[in-house]
């Protein structure tokens, strides 16, 4: 049997339509090393996945904006050597501040990005096609 990890990610976007994502860190043995993803990480046991996204956004960005769930979706994910069945709860939220005011404590960059940026960015945990959905005319952005 997989194991199975739960985890939340959040697709904020500012008043010019574009999302904030972070570009993860180049640390050894880290998957997707550079690549760009959601604020977020795993669930903590005991945990409900509303009250992790209140807490990762506030480690990675020290901010609290409002979140609601979009959608739930399962993925595999192999790690060290085994697959993983990852839960991933996304929410959306609006954020209303320059990227250049926003506290990065984790990743090595963070950005404001449309749609028509997607294909230059490496994106990470398969995450191009969701944010693709997102932007779509029947996404929660259209």
């Amino acid at each position: 049997m997989k194991q199975r990890v739960l985890t939340v990610g959040a697709i904020l976007v500012n008043p010019a339509g574009k999302i904030l994502i972070q570009q993860r860190d180049e640390k050894p043995g880290l998957k997707y090393p550079g690549y760009w993803t959601t604020f977020g990480g795993k669930v903590e046991d005991g945990e409900h996945p509303d009250e992790a996204m209140r807490r990762e956004l506030l480690e990675e960005i020290e901010l609290e904006p409002e979140v609601h769930l979009w959608k739930v979706r399962e993925f595999t994910e192999e790690f060290e050597g085994e697959p993983v069945l990852v839960e991933q709860w996304l929410y959306t939220g609006h954020i209303d501040r320059d990227a250049a005011h926003i506290m990065l404590n984790e990743g090595q960059a963070l950005g404001f990005f449309g749609a028509d940026d997607l294909d230059e960015l490496p994106i990470a945990f398969g995450l191009k096609s969701v944010f693709r959905e997102f932007f779509s005319p029947n996404g929660v952005h259209s």
